[in-house]
């Protein structure tokens, strides 16, 4: 049994779950954040992502506290529902 498997465990699917350093976006208090480096289980068959409890504390703890970003991004916002309005 690899390291990552006993850190994850199976996936819902069955499918191995192997850790990857990703991206992830998270809101707290209605803010966006994105947070880079960020250790997960990756299932080998249909690509769910699993976030461990402490990961995910620490992503909130980050968010909260005083850290200065390594860069603040722009993101475009469009609403669902006009696009479909609008025949999109």
């Amino acid at each position: 049994m690899r390291h990552s498997e006993r850190r994850y465990g199976p996936c819902e699917c069955g499918g191995k779950l192997v850790e990857r350093f990703v991206t992830a976006d998270l809101r707290v208090n209605g803010r966006p954040f994105e947070f880079e480096n960020v250790p997960v289980g990756v299932c080998q068959e249909c690509g769910e992502r699993i976030y461990r409890g402490p990961v995910l504390e620490q992503l909130e703890r980050l968010a909260r506290g005083r850290l200065r970003p390594k860069r603040t991004i722009k993101v475009p916002v469009t609403d669902y529902r006009v696009s479909q309005a609008a025949g999109c």
